[in-house]
């Protein structure tokens, strides 16, 4: 760390091991091989619950979109058309 502003001077990267101890890019944290690693898509870890969640979340969409799709065909008003529409009523009157 420099004394002047703290600001790092060595690589931040934990990984597994020992930390690294080589130079930091400037105005990063990281050296050029682990700064590559740590901004690359997908390179986070990724836990299975999470994944389990949103294999469960996909789940659940797919099977809403398919009662939707039921209802539709069997002539449901899935989203409330015909209620918007304002009605017009026509009302008789007796001239007797």
């Amino acid at each position: 760390m420099n004394k002047n502003n703290n600001t790092l001077t060595t690589c931040a990267y934990i990984g597994t091991g020992s930390g690294c101890t080589a130079q930091s890019l400037p105005g990063s944290s990281y050296c050029q091989e682990h700064y590559a690693l740590v901004y690359r898509v997908g390179s986070g870890r990724q836990r299975r619950k999470d994944t389990r969640q949103a294999d469960r979340v996909r789940l659940v969409e797919t099977l809403f979109q398919e009662a939707v799709e039921l209802l539709i065909l069997e002539g449901f008003d899935v989203y409330g058309d015909s209620e918007l529409a304002p009605t017009v009523e026509v009302q008789e009157f007796d001239d007797r």
